[in-house]
This record gives C-alpha cells, sequence and structure tokens, in this order.
C-alpha cells in the first residue's frame, strides 16, 4: 500500500513539472533602479529575512534582516530599512520607508538597474511582496 502511494505521488510530481515546467531566466523580473518591498502582518515568531540584490552587471549582494517576534508591519519595514542601509554599499544604494510599512530601495543617480528578490524567510505571519518601480 506504501509503495503504491509513493509511486502515484512521484507520477503526480512528474506531471506537474511537465505541465509547469522549470523555471527560467524568462520569469525573472527585470532590473529597475527602483524597488518597492511591502510587509503585511505582525511578526508571529522571531527570525531572519534574507534578499539578494543582483545588479544588472555584478555579484549578487545578500541582506539579512533580524525581526522579533510580534513585531508589527511598520516596525518590520523599519528594521528592513535599517540593513538595508547598513548592509548595502552607501555610494550605490539608498533605502527609505514610504506609505508607512513600505520600504524603497533605489540606486543612485547614474547607477545600473538591479534585481531585489526574497531568497527565504524564518519569520512566520508577515507577507512579502516586492515589486519593480
Amino acid at each position: 500500500m506504501f509503495l503504491q502511494t509513493l509511486k502515484s505521488c512521484a507520477l503526480a510530481l512528474t506531471a506537474a513539472m511537465l505541465v509547469v515546467g522549470p523555471a527560467s531566466a524568462a520569469d525573472a523580473p527585470a532590473p529597475d533602479g527602483k524597488w518597492r518591498v511591502d510587509f503585511n502582518g505582525k511578526s508571529a515568531s522571531e527570525g531572519e529575512m534574507q534578499f539578494r540584490v543582483v545588479p544588472h552587471e555584478g555579484e549578487p549582494l545578500l541582506v539579512t534582516v533580524k525581526i522579533r517576534q510580534a513585531r508589527a508591519q511598520i516596525y518590520i519595514a523599519q528594521d528592513a530599512r535599517e540593513a538595508f542601509k547598513d548592509q548595502l554599499p552607501k555610494e550605490r544604494f539608498r533605502a527609505e520607508i514610504v506609505a508607512g510599512e513600505r520600504l524603497v530601495v533605489k540606486a543612485h543617480s547614474g547607477e545600473q538597474p538591479f534585481v531585489l528578490e526574497l531568497v527565504s524567510s524564518s519569520v512566520t505571519g508577515t507577507h512579502i511582496h516586492i515589486s519593480p518601480g
């Protein structure tokens, strides 16, 4: 019985991969000079959020944000702003808060566009939405 269930799951997974297909570079967002990060919901756990800043040319940069439990979204945005300011080169990037709980990360004038992505988050209860522009 267990073996039959295992075979069925493997078959379903293979079929899903054929339908959906692997992620490709075409699925990745285009580089932009400004990215918005929206935080929704209070943190239900303590943890870390890890972001990757990928310049159009050059090495990716990692930013780790430490979040305490029961942190409201406005304070999560402030924690993220401080982490981006501390961990990214100040001559290339700027991070600021707009509309309370929205973080905006910008390339300075004359700097190349970049992609901002969430690599991982061990924080529960908070949803993160990243968009260009």
